[in-house]
């Protein structure tokens, strides 16, 4: 049972950056100075610049905030399965 925790958080963690470097190809087109070297801190620090981009353009969200959110809960709930299974 661990290694099905294991494949699946490191799926997780391949979309979740994914979604990360769309966060950060779409912030760099608003002219945001953008590090691609720390793409994990990079995310963090203009989340709220991506948010409020996509919706000055479309009205709404960009599908790559609720997908970002969403797949790092997966890697958190993952991990915490999985060292929950290996701690039996």
């Amino acid at each position: 049972m661990p290694l099905t925790w294991l494949i699946l958080l490191v799926l997780a963690g391949i979309v979740n950056f994914v979604f990360s470097f769309l966060i950060l190809k779409e912030v760099a087109g608003e002219n945001a100075k953008v590090n691609y070297f720390e793409i994990r801190w990079q995310v963090h620090k203009h989340l709220k610049t991506y948010k409020s981009a996509t919706r000055a353009k479309t009205g709404r969200v960009g599908s790559a905030y609720y997908g970002y959110l969403g797949s790092l809960g997966l890697l958190i709930a993952f991990a915490l399965l999985l060292l929950n299974s290996l701690g039996r």
